[in-house]
């Protein structure tokens, strides 16, 4: 938590398969503490051994999340594909949120939580 924001992440399933082709779901949660409305930008950027296409190409991502009202939380959901040769283990997914007024150019505030897969 930092300023006026709460983010809360989690998968969906909670792990991994090694071999699986399925993506799993990684909800990142932003919930508006302050007293006005506001914009969110969440980015993600994930290991090299996962991506957010079929392919694995794609590893970073961001989703902007528009008009939360104070005391409100909307999610962010990012469809993770793992790649040939994933192997078991713990795995970190770096997620930085931004929070902005009506304009998305301007920050007002910023989070980066880190948040992990367990691959079995």
């Amino acid at each position: 938590m930092t300023g006026e924001m709460v983010v809360r992440t989690s998968f969906t399933p909670i792990r991994m398969l090694v071999g699986q082709k399925a993506p799993i779901a990684l909800a990142v949660e932003v919930r508006n503490k302050g007293e006005q409305t506001r914009n969110y930008t969440v980015s993600v950027r994930v290991p090299t051994k996962f991506g957010f296409d079929t392919s694995g190409f794609v590893s970073t991502h961001r989703v902007r999340i528009k008009a939360v009202k104070p005391g409100d939380a909307k999610d962010a959901v990012f469809n993770i594909y793992g790649k040939y040769g994933l192997k078991e283990g713990n795995y970190d997914f770096d997620i930085l949120v931004r929070s902005h007024d009506e304009r998305f150019d301007k920050t007002l505030d910023q989070a980066s939580v880190v948040t992990s897969l367990r691959v079995v």
